[in-house]
């Protein structure tokens, strides 16, 4: 990996994590049992990067989804439930994960299960969802750090060399 593409790595990854942890101080009415699920499954995450075995990446991608939808469940928005959502994107975050560090080929299974869970999710979420994109405004650092991680890795057209 040349240096371009780890700063890009870096500074998306560097987004991400101050997105998410902007969004859990806003939102968050206290720490519950969401902060063992995201410890165990960044434990899984972590001992897939360090061995890629495919195996650690389905329990770690799950757990971190339903630590997620636990981190919903507690906020003071009260626009549903999002335990669906949280383990939806769990099964997604399989399939981009291990298409990123392993191969195009990857397994395409839990874009299935993913994307039932993550649209019956989203289908009974109620209350103003406006104000839930009023206080999820930290949710658009985590897209950019994405975006930027997904374009290191070639993901959106040519891949920059330098």
């Amino acid at each position: 990996m040349d240096k371009t593409t780890r700063r890009r790595i870096t500074a998306g990854a560097i987004l991400i994590v101050i997105g998410i942890a902007l969004l859990a101080l806003q939102l968050t009415k206290g720490w519950g049992e969401w902060i063992i699920l995201l410890l165990i499954g960044g434990l899984f995450i972590a001992a897939y990067f360090y061995r890629r075995a495919y195996g650690l990446l389905i329990p770690g991608c799950i757990l971190l989804g339903i630590g997620l939808g636990a981190i919903g469940n507690n906020t003071i928005l009260g626009v549903g439930d999002f335990t669906q959502i949280g383990l939806g994107i769990g099964f997604i975050a399989i399939y981009i994960i291990d298409r990123i560090y392993r191969n195009p080929a990857t397994h395409w299974w839990p874009l299935i299960p993913g994307g039932i869970l993550l649209l019956t999710g989203i289908g009974t979420l109620s209350g103003d969802l406006g104000r839930l994109v009023h206080d999820g405004w930290p949710l658009l650092l985590v897209l950019a750090g994405l975006l930027l991680i997904g374009a290191a890795f070639g993901l959106f057209g040519r891949k920059k060399t330098g």
